[in-house]
């Protein structure tokens, strides 16, 4: 087996030296058992989320940062509108920040220092938001009630959805009174929206459930009102107003674009918490081929996005800071099993799919160890994804889900009691019907690991006898496969994707029948009622939550839509001239709350390294 072994990963340095070797093999008696990982707790302890130096900071006018892609930017700047990841990296500390959350990741309530005072009255089922006059637009125009009504006439516009392929009108958002109506072209407003004056307005809820105080059933970010007067639903997403000029709310705004390759912002004098320190900020895409070479020269001062694979080399610098926390995201693969219905803005799953037999789906799961990818693609920033739930959110899963562990043997016995079998002999299994059967994957590029991660793949499936090819024979860039994915493209068996966990911990906007997020397209009575528990009424209870959720998961786990695969540790590469960071997501290890605005610098220029 090893000698097969290297033959294959040879030519890739040997990335995945399999401590595991035997499981591939043939599943030893301990396949499936988790496996001792590297301590990934350590790697928080070394480097913490954040620094702070005693150096005395000197005024500079740029700060440069940059973000590693090998992909554009597709630039459509809203902070809730958006689809992109890479564009909510340019957006996330310049411009957002309408509602903080506290450090359980809640809304924080009943704040006078918060741009929106949030007032939560469950016997009334509403939301009072009460908007701070130091909340301001960068043209010096106050945010008002105006422009949080036009963000929801936005989102849940048919024609909007339907022209920008919209995802974020979901079931959550649904809990509106009032929004489903005009969604459906029966009313021109949102009745649920009672607007008081221009500083105040109730947002009235069919129910109030834990999403409300997460804020999951509200729109994260606001737009600008003004910008979008006269501008067609349909024509918003290829607007001025989002793409070239859009105003700010948060310490910068946008002064120029080049579009998908860097977009340079200045200071807003309007900010609310005062004037940024630090005036302007270059902010520029970085191909994943030059970033350790930037990270030696101090090209940068911060650096989003550096890939695990040049973790080693990252680490051996000394003219950086490294900070690192519990990514908010999950890497999975997800088998396509129905269609999305645009009109009705949901899944509609088809029982005659290809990768329908949950037999086959689970047989994949286990042909695959995340362990050992973690250790060594992504050299310890990665675990086995024990399931599908966000592990910022550990009180909801239940410990005896430990995900799927690769065992071979069960893999092989599921694909027989599915009746794929090998009927000519070759060591490739035919359908169920006795013909020749392959399957498509599709994943994307992206840094050195990559191709042989996929190359990986796809001998772990060859070894269980399933032919799985790559889409188009070759890896796609996060675009065209974004694209192709979110449009059901019928050359797409199944896919490595990743999801974004929000503060709020339910799943309803990412796998729910409504979810444009879901894209295996995949729903059933059980995960929907599971689902929808998790988000009840009921489940304001901290007890009855918990245990809503670990309903939730066994079903998921069980039924298996998609395969969780990875969770993974973000780390940012911050130079040393800045004087501190703050990367927790309540931003307040500091004592106090942080952001850009803040920033400051202890040299003129970035540091370059003198690591030989």
């Amino acid at each position: 087996m090893k000698t097969k072994w290297l033959k294959v990963f040879g030519l890739f340095t040997g990335l995945l030296l399999l401590a595991s070797c035997g499981d591939v093999n043939g599943g030893s008696k301990d396949a499936g058992k988790e496996k001792e990982l590297v301590d990934v707790s350590a790697i928080e302890k070394k480097y913490p989320s954040y620094f702070k130096s005693d150096a005395e900071a000197v005024q500079v006018d740029t700060l440069k940062v940059a973000i590693v892609s090998d992909s554009p930017f597709k630039g459509i700047f809203n902070g809730f509108l958006y689809s992109d990841a890479i564009d909510n990296r340019f957006m996330k500390y310049t411009m957002n920040g309408a509602f903080p959350i506290d450090n359980d990741l809640k809304l924080i309530l009943d704040s006078d220092e918060t741009p929106i005072k949030v007032t939560i009255n469950p016997e009334e089922k509403t939301v009072t938001y009460k908007i701070n006059p130091k909340f301001k637009w960068s043209n010096g125009d106050p945010v008002t009630t105006k422009d949080i009504v036009k963000t929801y006439e936005i989102f849940a516009n048919q024609d909007y959805i339907v022209s920008s392929k919209s995802l974020r009108f979901s079931k959550n958002r649904k809990a509106i009174v009032g929004i489903e109506e005009y969604n459906e072209g029966k009313a021109d407003k949102i009745s649920g929206l009672e607007v008081i004056d221009d500083s105040t307005m109730k947002i009235h809820l069919k129910e109030v459930t834990p999403s409300t105080y997460w804020g999951g059933n509200f729109a994260g970010e606001l737009i600008n009102a003004k910008q979008f007067e006269g501008i067609p639903m349909d024509k918003i997403a290829e607007s001025d107003a989002l793409r070239k000029n859009p105003l700010s709310y948060g310490p910068y705004v946008i002064k120029q674009i080049i579009q998908g390759e860097k977009v340079v912002f200045e200071a807003n004098p309007y900010y609310y918490k005062g004037e940024p320190k630090i005036k302007r900020i270059e902010m520029e895409v970085l191909p994943s081929s030059q970033q350790v070479a930037a990270m030696k020269a101090g090209k940068y001062d911060i650096i989003f996005g550096a890939s695990n694979d040049v973790f080693p080399e990252v680490e051996k610098l000394d003219n950086i800071n490294i900070v690192t926390k519990k990514a908010s995201y999950m890497n999975y693969i997800a088998f396509k099993l129905g269609k999305w219905d645009a009109e009705k803005n949901e899944v509609v799953t088809n029982p005659n799919s290809k990768m329908y037999d949950i037999n086959l789906r689970k047989a994949m799961a286990y042909a695959i160890d995340n362990d050992a990818i973690g250790e060594q693609f992504h050299h310890g920033l990665a675990t086995t994804a024990k399931s599908q739930l966000s592990p910022l959110f550990p009180s909801l899963h239940d410990p005896s889900i430990n995900g799927y562990r690769i065992d071979i043997e069960k893999a092989k016995q599921l694909l027989d009691e599915a009746g794929y079998k090998d009927v000519d002999g070759d060591g490739i299994r035919e359908g169920k019907d006795g013909k020749p059967i392959k399957f498509t994957f599709a994943m994307m590029s992206g840094g050195d690991i990559a191709e042989p991660l996929s190359q990986y793949y796809l001998q772990q499936w060859k070894s269980i006898g399933l032919n799985v090819e790559l889409v188009d024979g070759r890896l796609l860039d996060i675009n065209n496969f974004y694209d192709r994915v979110e449009a059901d493209d019928p050359a797409i068996d199944f896919c490595l994707a990743a999801i974004g966990f929000g503060s709020d911990p339910q799943q309803v906007s990412l796998f729910g029948k409504t979810a444009g997020f879901n894209i295996s397209r995949y729903t059933s009575e059980t995960l929907d009622k599971a689902l929808a528990n998790t988000v009840s009424p009921e489940a304001i209870d901290d007890q009855k939550r918990a245990e809503f959720y670990k309903e939730y998961e066994r079903v998921f786990m069980d039924e298996i839509p998609v395969v969780p695969q990875l969770n993974k540790y973000e780390y940012l590469v911050v130079n040393k001239r800045v004087k501190m960071f703050d990367w927790t997501e309540s931003m307040r290890a500091f004592g106090e709350e942080f952001d850009w605005s803040k920033l400051e610098v202890t040299a003129k220029d970035p540091l370059a390294s003198e690591t030989k």
